[in-house]
């Protein structure tokens, strides 16, 4: 008994339903039609877009989307139409008097019936137990590795295979033939296009102004990508024209990195792409970016030993006074790195040593120079106690530590004379730690400070957890004394306060006599700045000049 044609096209629709349905194991199937209105629902729809399977039918779907996804849900119908299908992407379906619902979508077209689209729907869950979802575009290219370490771990355990695509948008005609506004709108744009085509619609990230990234399967090629970008633009653009996109792959290649070291890789070829833009890239695999990295690092590495053994590294001292008996109570020794006559702030060479983890090696390099400058006493006054800076990564070194001690150990004669301050461009983890370690240096004979005190979030908890004899008061809350109304107060409260724990305070960056009469007014013990005295490689002939007899 033959069918009729009807019989065999509701058939057909019925056949290609149940594959749909199977396809994802979803909660619900949606079925569109060439307008994208609804045709057919089933299965848990008002939960997950607000009303039930026969409210639905003839409803746009657009409509059911949130607002800020729609122009997203726009370019997932397109990526459907092209490639004829996408995986689990989060989306939100927002109906009256009720919350967004984070929707994963997934959805598929039969070939040569792109008329009709199939979606089937799903809440969004988290991926991996225990660890915190990315589900917000990343605005640093730090949580964009970040997102994209994880969405490689999650690959991984699905068997995906995924690319990283890095894209640059800095057209330098974009601000002469577009306003602010509609570079905006356009970048807006980009955004729902590229998270369209990502991995689960959230694994993109603004990696500067006008650089993106984009983490997403093989289905999305560069030249289409590109393509679809100078559309957008042409869209804001008054003259119609496109953009020139400069665009590059990068694999993924997490098999041949370890987890410890995929975060650096992710980083490193990030940051190159910042600094060099599309039209320089020329990384082509994270294992390359992570050698290259290694590279590098191994020679501005070597670079900073040789410099830190050279006799161009050395120590410059600054008086710190006492503000009563207006005599130089210690000098703090400083590292600079010489250059013929001159003599240089070494910043970047502290801030690489911190970065790349060498800072201990800076900060023994310091001690060592300043133990030595003690015993020749050539630059220094006989009697001239120092003050040295100690990295709160150094103190949570342990190897550092113990060469530390055993240097304390063998100079234990001029120890009286040293000063230890505990910088706060680290902050410490272990308080209980660092303060057993400033108390045995205590115990050496060595007094010890806190460095910029109140410039880190960490400052009170320092103060609370760590014995110490000197508190050094950032320069920030000595100008703020001058031009905020709480700044002298903040700054006479933080003095007591230090006196009331038996601690004496030092205030810095102490320019004229203005500054040092307001310390002095407050109850501030000591004072460190130009208006004393600059940093000095040879303080032999030094002398501190009358204190001024008025204001």
């Amino acid at each position: 008994m033959s069918q009729s044609p009807d019989s065999s096209a509701k058939l057909r629709e019925q056949r290609d339903r149940f594959v749909a349905f199977a396809f994802a194991g979803a909660e619900a199937l949606i079925e569109l039609d060439d307008q994208r209105t609804i045709t057919y629902c089933a299965g848990a729809s008002e939960s997950l877009l607000g009303g039930a399977p026969e409210a639905l039918v003839g409803q746009s779907l657009l409509n059911l989307v949130a607002p800020e996804d729609q122009t997203m849900l726009q370019e997932l119908i397109r990526r459907i139409e092209t490639v004829g299908r996408m995986d689990r992407i989060r989306i939100h379906f927002q109906a009256a008097g009720r919350q967004p619902v984070a929707v994963s979508l997934s959805g598929l077209c039969f070939p040569g019936r792109k008329e009709t689209l199939y979606l089937t729907a799903s809440r969004a869950h988290g991926g991996n137990p225990g660890k915190t979802q990315i589900t917000a575009p990343a605005r640093t290219k730090e949580e964009f590795a970040q997102m994209a370490e994880q969405r490689m771990q999650e690959a991984a355990q699905f068997g995906d295979e995924l690319r990283m695509t890095l894209i640059d948008l800095a057209d330098s005609s974009l601000n002469e033939r577009m306003d602010s506004e509609a570079i905006g709108t356009f970048l807006q744009g980009v955004e729902s296009y590229l998270r369209a085509w990502s991995v689960g619609g959230n694994s993109i990230g603004q990696i500067d102004d006008t650089k993106f990234g984009i983490i997403h399967d093989k289905s999305l090629q560069v030249e289409q990508m590109s393509s679809r970008i100078s559309d957008i633009a042409s869209l804001f653009d008054p003259s119609g024209a496109g953009l020139e996109v400069k665009a590059v792959s990068v694999e993924l290649d997490r098999s041949v990195i370890t987890e410890e070291d995929l975060n650096k890789a992710l980083i490193y070829t990030l940051t190159s792409f910042a600094e060099n833009g599309g039209k320089d890239f020329t990384l082509k695999s994270l294992s390359q970016g992570y050698q290259q990295a290694l590279d590098e690092t191994l020679t501005k590495v070597t670079a900073f030993r040789e410099a830190l053994n050279s006799d161009s590294f050395t120590l410059v001292y600054q008086p710190i006074v006492d503000l009563k008996a207006w005599s130089v109570h210690h000098y703090e020794a400083l590292a600079r790195m010489q250059q013929g006559e001159r003599l240089f702030l070494p910043a970047r060479f502290i801030g690489f040593a911190e970065d790349f983890g060498v800072v201990n090696e800076f900060d023994t390099m310091v001690v060592k120079k300043a133990i030595a400058a003690l015993r020749a006493g050539k630059k220094l006054h006989g009697s001239a106690q120092i003050a040295v800076n100690l990295s709160g990564k150094s103190l949570s070194n342990e190897a550092f530590v113990h060469g530390l001690f055993l240097l304390l150990l063998e100079n234990r004669d001029i120890l009286p004379r040293m000063m230890f301050e505990l910088t706060e461009s680290s902050e410490l983890a272990d308080l209980e730690s660092a303060n057993k370690i400033l108390q045995k240096i205590r115990s050496f004979g060595c007094k010890v400070s806190i460095d910029d005190f109140g410039a880190g979030a960490a400052a009170f908890n320092y103060l609370k957890a760590l014995k110490v004899d000197y508190v050094k008061i950032d320069g920030s809350y000595i100008l703020d004394a001058f031009h905020t109304t709480h700044g002298k107060p903040f700054l006479k409260a933080i003095a007591h306060l230090c006196r009331d724990m038996n601690i004496q305070s030092i205030g810095e960056m102490v320019e004229d006599s203005r500054t040092m009469w307001l310390l002095k007014e407050v109850g501030v013990d000591f004072g460190q700045g130009y208006f004393f005295g600059r940093p000095l490689p040879d303080i032999t002939g030094f002398s501190l000049s009358p204190i001024p007899k008025t204001r």
